[in-house]
């Protein structure tokens, strides 16, 4: 096997990077965007990318057949870019789950390091909240104390929609677990992945990735973070199935003048198109101010109920649809229009963001919601 050696001093963590590496195809080189493994030790044993979640670790971490060609030199030590191929959802999920009731001993049947899950609420069946365990320390009377790293939501937010600022990953400390929930999951993983991804590990990413904001219920949620800390794959069970179903809904809701946007480059300025924006509002008509190819990214102005009209940089993601039709004004016209001010107040059934998005293509409002 041919290694690519990169030298690299312990200031890429400290200031920029000291040399730009490309990874994956990513070649994110901001500081602040990777996170550093640190063992309790003070041990420095890896570090990751928080944009395309490559890691690197040292060589107890990784086994040989894992690890890829290009390999890093930190202060004098080894870490080896972890190359592990993706067998599908069998090999990343646990293998089963272990119910707890008896919540008052916790110390008895869970550790740090690991995974756990319960249920949000009752009004939520089938919804799992997800959490690493950093400590559980046994108490002479009362419930054990559960230490945990999970996303967390701030107060007044909503899962859906909830603002990045009040949402992050943090640690936290449980006195009496049982307030959460009634039964609580460990989730066991494969003795392959128990033996390669340690304890040492698991927590180590766990205390890195603590501080970061950004929650996405499909893409970047609580069961990401637990199963990224166990196994270092960036995937959710309950996220790959919620695309799915979410992908199924907005297709039974498609019009008969949508036609399915499959790249980019199909779309223009001027454009009227939908998109997927929460479960709450899996519909949400906009029009496209500027494209991106280079970047995957759509500059957009649409009309929301808490912000009036704005306009923002989308990731441009499939399921996409523009709206087929005709329009008197020209593509910059369209954008002025969009532009202008709005004298009316969002109304889910009178004016919303399909009757402002079709008022700027063509003066027409609907006479539906």
């Amino acid at each position: 096997m041919c290694f690519h050696l990169f030298v690299v001093k312990m200031d890429m963590f400290s200031s920029s990077p000291s040399t730009s590496f490309n990874h994956r195809g990513c070649d994110n080189t901001t500081r602040e965007r990777f996170k550093r493994y640190i063992t309790r030790d003070g041990a420095l044993i890896g570090f990751s990318c928080a944009v395309c979640y490559s890691e690197w670790v040292t060589d107890d971490f990784v086994s040989p057949e894992h690890r890829g060609p290009e390999m890093l030199k930190i202060d004098g030590k080894r870490l080896h870019l972890i190359d592990k191929p993706d067998e599908g959802r069998q090999s990343t999920f646990p293998t089963q789950w272990t119910s707890i009731r008896d919540l008052d001993n916790l110390a008895q049947i869970i550790t740090a390091g690991d995974h756990i899950s319960y249920q949000l609420s009752a009004l939520t069946p089938g919804l799992s909240h997800h959490a690493i365990v950093k400590s559980v320390k046994r108490r002479a009377s009362g419930p054990d104390k559960v230490t945990l790293v999970h996303w967390q939501f701030g107060q007044g937010s909503r899962m859906a929609e909830a603002p990045p600022s009040l949402v992050s990953i943090l640690e936290e400390t449980v006195d009496d677990i049982k307030k959460n929930a009634s039964v609580i999951y460990r989730c066991d993983y494969s003795d392959d992945t128990v033996s390669e991804d340690s304890r040492v590990l698991t927590l180590a990413r766990a205390n890195a990735w603590i501080g970061e904001t950004g929650y996405k219920l499909t893409q970047k949620n609580c069961e990401h973070f637990a199963v990224f800390c166990k196994t270092g794959q960036h995937r959710s069970f309950q996220g790959e199935v919620a695309t799915d179903v979410v992908s199924e809904v907005v297709r039974c809701m498609i019009n008969y003048t949508d036609e399915s946007v499959e790249d980019i480059s199909s779309l223009s300025i001027g454009d009227q198109v939908v998109m997927y924006m929460s479960l709450i509002h899996p519909r949400c008509h906009m029009i496209v101010a500027g494209v991106d190819a280079d970047t995957g990214t759509i500059n957009v102005i649409r009309f929301t109920f808490a912000r009036g009209v704005v306009e923002e940089k989308l990731k441009f993601r499939k399921p996409v649809y523009k709206v087929v039709s005709d329009s008197p004004f020209s593509s910059s016209e369209v954008i002025s229009r969009a532009r202008e001010p709005v004298r009316e107040l969002y109304n889910i059934f009178s004016f919303n963001c399909k009757h402002f998005a079709l008022r700027c293509r063509t003066d027409q409002i609907p006479s539906t919601p």
